[in-house]
């Protein structure tokens, strides 16, 4: 969400005296009790029961009600004059936002704070609060501008669920119609205009799901240096190959998916380009060629011959597969000592000591405790099997 200052909604101001208020759980101000005129603002406090501060949360029609109390109160503060019957007020950005959450600081220990999907709450770090005209005014344009996110969320959820319903969308239906057209012996003349719409539609049903997955793995990830949905948009106007490069390795890392690529940067290339030598057309002309476009293909037939990636190996170094036997097994590494129960010695001790002679995975098997790595008394970082500490009988 990304709101401009120069959108503008309007309210129904409502007026506030000067008067101590509380604050209610759904956020409005509930009147308390009249403070003396010497009292030039208002007062709000934060309702405690049993000591222990309620969470203030809010809805659409609360944080616009709460707006207009907050709005009204300034206007009358600012102007010394009676409410209008309607008040233009600016939206306002938050101070911070990401694909789950926007924050709008009010003042110190004062945040209001959105979670998508519909989670909208105060944070304080105190229980009362002067309510300066100019805190209310920010106060009251967060909220309007909450209101507005609220309001859009619950339209995308009911969408998204009447879609789910109905189990087809606007471009499913477009297709069966051209499909049913193109097979009509009767509209030989439309043919390739269909045949154009059909694969316009195939197209465009293609880059809505990209938009679908590219904006729930946001969600997954707000903390990504650059957010997918922002690289997908603009990568043709302001990101480059290398920024896509380092978002997506980002994304492997986080869910384990093993991954190679090559930028401009890797040192295949040193003796060919320099850095930056190439536009970004360029680079896409030159890894669209024939040649380039083999690579996928190369690394599978290495794999096909035998030369690549040996997977028994691997199950074993996780801990998935009997070190004995190749059997597949369960349980963490600490628990089984990378054994099926079958070769799995009844005496722990004894269990260990066999499975560190063994060796690492990741080194022949005949190197034995040597071929760990790590500390005395961690783990190894390879296989994970607990190393002994100096004391241990078992020595290297």
């Amino acid at each position: 969400m990304s709101t401009s200052d120069s959108r503008t909604t309007e309210i129904h101001p409502k007026p506030l005296v000067t008067a101590r208020y509380s604050l209610a759980p759904n956020g409005l101000l509930l009147r308390r009790e009249p403070l003396p005129p010497t009292k030039q603002h208002p007062y709000v406090e934060l309702v405690r029961a049993n000591d222990i501060s309620l969470p203030v949360t809010y809805d659409s029609h609360t944080a616009r009600d709460t707006a207009a109390q907050l709005l009204g109160y300034a206007r009358q503060f600012y102007t010394q004059q009676s409410l209008p019957p309607t008040l233009p007020v600016d939206l306002l950005d938050p101070n911070s936002h990401n694909a789950t959450t926007s924050t709008w600081t009010l003042e110190a220990g004062l945040d209001l704070h959105y979670h998508a999907p519909f989670d909208a709450t105060l944070d304080t770090e105190g229980t009362t609060w002067e309510l300066t005209p100019a805190l209310a005014t920010r106060w009251g344009r967060a909220l309007l501008t909450l209101a507005a996110v609220l309001d859009h969320a619950h339209a995308v959820a009911t969408h998204a669920v009447l879609a789910d319903r109905c189990e087809t969308t606007t471009i499913d239906n477009l297709t069966d119609w051209a499909n049913r057209k193109i097979e009509d012996d009767d509209n030989d003349g439309y043919w390739p205009i269909l045949r154009d719409l059909q694969e316009a539609l195939a197209e465009e049903d293609a880059f809505l799901r990209r938009q679908t997955l590219i904006a729930a793995l946001d969600i997954a990830n707000p903390d990504l240096s650059t957010t997918l949905s922002g690289l997908h948009l603009n990568a043709a106007e302001t990101l480059t190959h290398l920024d896509a490069a380092k978002a997506i390795k980002e994304i492997a890392d986080h869910y384990g998916i093993p991954l190679f690529m090559w930028t401009e940067e890797h040192w295949w290339l040193a003796r060919y380009l320099k850095v930056g030598e190439l536009t970004e057309a360029e680079w896409r002309r030159f890894t669209s060629t024939l040649e380039i476009q083999q690579f996928p293909l190369c690394v599978e037939q290495r794999q096909q011959d035998g030369n690549g990636i040996d997977f028994e190996l691997a199950l074993k170094q996780a801990g998935l597969s009997c070190r004995a036997c190749s059997t597949r097994i369960h349980g963490e590494i600490a628990a089984t000592y990378g054994h099926c129960e079958a070769c799995l010695p009844s005496d722990r001790a004894e269990a260990l000591a066999e499975a560190l002679e063994r060796g690492c995975p990741a080194e022949p098997f005949d190197r034995g405790l040597s071929s760990h790595c790590g500390a005395p008394g961690t783990a190894c970082y390879v296989c994970g099997l607990p190393l002994p500490t100096a004391s241990d009988n078992v020595q290297r």
